[in-house]
Formats: C-alpha cells, sequence, structure tokens
C-alpha cells in the first residue's frame, strides 16, 4: 500500500505513461478505498444542530504542521457544528503514506462528489478546510514524498464545489496570500474564511511546530470558547494581530467573507447548538 501511496501522489502531478497504466489503476482504486471507508461510517441518524459535514485537506506533507491542523480542525468542528461523525480528511504527509487518503485534486474532486452524494445538497452544510503553504499565483501548495509540487487554486476549488452541487459552504483557508481565495469562491450561500489577505503572507509553517498561528488563534483557541464562528474568527484575528505586532511580523490580516444566507443558516444550527449542547 505503501508503493501505491507513493505511486499515486506522482501519478497525479506528472501523468502516467501507458506502460504503467495497470499501476495507476490500481492507486486511484487505492485512494478511492480509504476514501470511501470514510464516508461509509457517516452517522445517518437525525442530528438536532442540523447535518454538517466536514472535508479537510492538508496540502504540503514534507510538514507535519498542516496535517496536524486539519486534524484539529476536524475535531473542533466536529465539536462544535457536530460533524465528527460525517469527516473525511485528505492528508499529505511524509510520516504517514498509508493511513489517509492522499490530498490532491483529484481526491478532492472525488470526496466531494461522495459527499453530495450521501448529503441533502439542498439544505446541510459543509465545512471545507485547507491548510499549507500558499503562492500569489498558484493558490496553495500540493506535494508529498514522491510527488511533483503543483498548485490549486481558488477558481479550481470553486469549479469543483460547482460541480458537486453543493449548496451550503464554509471555506477556511489557512496559508500564505489565501485571501485571493475570498473573491473566486464569495456568494450568498458562502462563508470564506482565510489567515491572510491576497498579498500577505502568514506566519507559523514549520515542520518543528503542530499548528501555524492561525491554527492556534482559530481552530485551537477561539473556536473552543466561541458559539458563533463570526465571533470566532474575530477573536482570532484580534490574537493574531497582536502576536505579529509583538513579534514585528507584517500583518497577516486574516480576511472574512459572511454570506448572509449562509451566516443566517449556520446561526440557526449554531442557537440549537447552545440549546442542546451548552458549554
Amino acid at each position: 500500500m505503501q508503493k501505491f501511496a507513493a505511486l499515486f501522489s506522482w501519478l497525479l502531478i506528472a501523468g502516467c505513461p501507458c506502460a504503467f497504466a495497470q499501476d495507476s489503476v490500481d492507486a486511484v482504486q487505492t485512494q478511492r478505498a480509504l476514501i470511501d471507508t470514510q464516508v461509509a461510517s457517516f452517522a445517518d441518524e437525525p442530528d438536532p444542530r442540523g447535518r454538517v459535514y466536514f472535508l479537510g485537506f492538508a496540502g504540503v506533507g514534507e510538514q507535519r504542521v498542516f496535517a496536524e491542523e486539519i486534524k484539529l480542525a476536524a475535531q473542533r468542528v466536529g465539536e462544535r457544528y457536530g460533524s465528527s461523525k460525517r469527516s473525511v480528511l485528505l492528508l499529505n504527509d511524509r510520516r504517514d503514506l498509508t493511513t489517509w487518503p492522499l490530498a490532491s485534486a483529484s481526491s478532492l474532486r472525488y470526496s466531494l462528489r461522495e459527499i453530495a452524494r450521501v448529503m441533502n445538497r439542498d439544505e446541510d452544510v459543509l465545512f471545507l478546510a485547507l491548510s499549507s503553504h500558499g503562492s500569489r499565483s498558484a493558490g496553495i501548495i500540493v506535494s508529498n514524498t514522491g510527488m511533483v509540487e503543483q498548485g490549486l487554486n481558488a477558481r479550481t476549488i470553486s469549479r469543483l464545489l460547482e460541480e458537486s452541487g453543493i449548496r451550503w459552504r464554509v471555506v477556511i483557508v489557512s496559508a500564505c496570500f489565501s485571501g485571493s481565495f475570498v473573491k473566486p469562491l464569495a456568494n450568498n450561500h458562502t462563508i470564506v474564511i482565510t489567515a491572510a489577505a491576497k498579498s500577505r503572507t502568514s506566519f507559523g509553517c514549520s515542520d518543528e511546530r503542530d499548528l501555524t498561528y492561525f491554527g492556534e488563534a482559530f481552530y485551537r483557541d477561539a473556536l473552543a470558547h466561541s458559539t458563533q464562528l463570526r465571533v470566532a474568527f474575530e477573536a482570532a484575528r484580534k490574537d493574531i494581530r497582536e502576536r505579529e505586532q509583538a513579534e514585528y511580523f507584517m500583518p497577516s490580516q486574516p480576511q472574512g467573507f459572511f454570506g448572509p444566507l449562509m451566516e443566517e443558516k449556520l446561526r440557526a444550527i449554531e442557537q440549537v447548538h447552545a440549546a442542546v449542547f451548552p458549554n
């Protein structure tokens, strides 16, 4: 399986000569099976908070910080919005190439399709959390052991979401220059939160860390203690600004777009959560 995971990483980026066609099919099937296993485990009982689904994407596998951040994101969103039993994780992590499906444009497309297949696309909510390095031109970076680096930009992600037919979306992007995701994804049915403005870097992307500065402020601290997503974002933005000032870093300027219909729908879920599961 380790062989197929590394091969799949390379095939997704570099393309596959015909001589490797069977290995390519096997690798794709292995990755899809890992996604299918997660989707098959989804809870189908009614949820008093409304149905929320989570899809996490850790783009760069050479540093552990991105995989660890997505794991925490899944935990926090699960605690706050009841998605723990309806979560899919796509993780590039050089420490483990076999436990989780790998993060790629192909696996993201397949995961969105499979989640959309089992959810109510007109009523249920998807949280899509991405964590990676970012670039001004390529969006977020996708790389792993044996994989040629590529970019995954906002327009591609917007197209994949449109293809899925999922209407209600919360997209959270933890990466440098991630403000570039706001405009292509923003609409009345979508909330977009980013770790930085489109012309700014974010901080804390290191193999010695478990979370970025954004991950610590938003997922670890603010989301754990806030009953509203907007309140959590504003608290995290304030904490990040103060930390960056104290360390003499250029401000990353996290961005937030709150589509009014999505915020209204999410607030109804948050109110049910507060009544049924008070802190």
